[in-house]
């Protein structure tokens, strides 16, 4: 792999500021590394490329990757995800028991749901993060990287990537093997941050009065969730017509009330309520929302 924006190739970019690390991922950095804005296709990405070993991306996503969730946010997010399949179902043609494979399992609940509509389930995933009710019967979990998993062409009807890419190294190349995995009018589902959004601008003016202003406002690689590549409107929709793949939706949101999912006497809740709410809010009235959701076709 080369030090190139790894959505279009450029070896030209901009420097944001430097990443921030973590009590875990500091003892493996060995490099400077800087975060950066390709002047290509408007890419964020970490310059020179994240050498880690695979042991250590295992220690990262195994220590404390997923926080507790209330119920009233576990319900929220089942909702979520269960109008995503609507919506994902209502462009696919085919009536027949769907092939359904989840790239970056997680927790698995996006295979729960599979399965309780009858589908064909399978999870990839480098680490094995699943709940006890992911791992019944009969779904298929395959530990390991994608790139290197033997998947049968023309196969998938439905290919789920719930903030996915922006935790690879080599999102084109992703993007290019789902293409050839997918079925002809197949649906591919694709969830990113906004790089740009509101948010992170706000972020900036923080670390700035904050005396942090070196570092970068975009990506946390060295810190959770560990995005090493961010995406925008411009450099999303590059990198999706490079594949050769088609938009039947491109959407930008947010989540704005998932401070309700704290105790109102907790510091959460209240920096929720009177800091990330109102930000939010600007940001879906600018279209500088935090998220972007793409439902694309082949």
């Amino acid at each position: 792999m080369s030090d190139n924006c790894p959505v279009c190739g450029t070896n030209s970019y901009k420097v944001t500021g430097r990443p921030k690390p973590n009590s875990v991922s500091v003892s493996f950095i060995k490099k400077d590394y800087k975060v950066v804005k390709c002047n290509g296709c408007g890419s964020y990405y970490v310059y020179p490329r994240i050498d880690f070993t695979d042991s250590q991306w295992s220690e990262l996503y195994n220590s404390e990757y997923f926080s507790a969730q209330t119920n009233w946010l576990i319900k929220k997010r089942a909702k979520e995800l269960a109008l995503r399949f609507d919506k994902a179902l209502s462009y696919l043609n085919n009536s027949d028991k769907i092939n359904f494979l989840d790239i970056g399992t997680g927790e698995g609940r996006a295979l729960i749901e599979a399965i309780r509509r009858g589908w064909n389930a399978t999870g990839i995933d480098i680490v094995d993060n699943r709940i006890a009710e992911a791992k019944k019967n009969p779904i298929t979990f395959i530990s390991g990287k994608f790139l290197e998993i033997d998947l049968p062409e023309n196969h998938f009807d439905f290919i789920f990537l719930d903030s996915v890419l922006e935790h690879v190294l080599q999102p084109a190349e992703y993007l290019a093997k789902i293409k050839n995995i997918l079925k002809p009018n197949g649906i591919v589902y694709i969830g990113v941050p906004n790089e740009d959004s509101l948010f992170n601008s706000v972020r900036k003016l923080v670390f700035r009065f904050t005396g942090q202003k070196t570092i970068s406002e975009k990506l946390k690689p060295f810190d959770s969730p560990y995005h090493v590549v961010g995406f925008n409107h411009h450099s999303l929709n590059f990198i999706i017509n490079k594949t050769g793949l088609r938009i039947k939706l491109l959407r930008n949101f947010g989540r704005k009330l998932d401070f309700l999912s704290n105790p109102v006497n907790s510091k959460a809740f209240w920096t929720g309520l009177l800091f990330l709410f109102p930000v939010e809010m600007i940001g879906f009235i600018t279209k500088r929302d935090v998220y972007y959701e793409a439902y694309l076709t082949k």
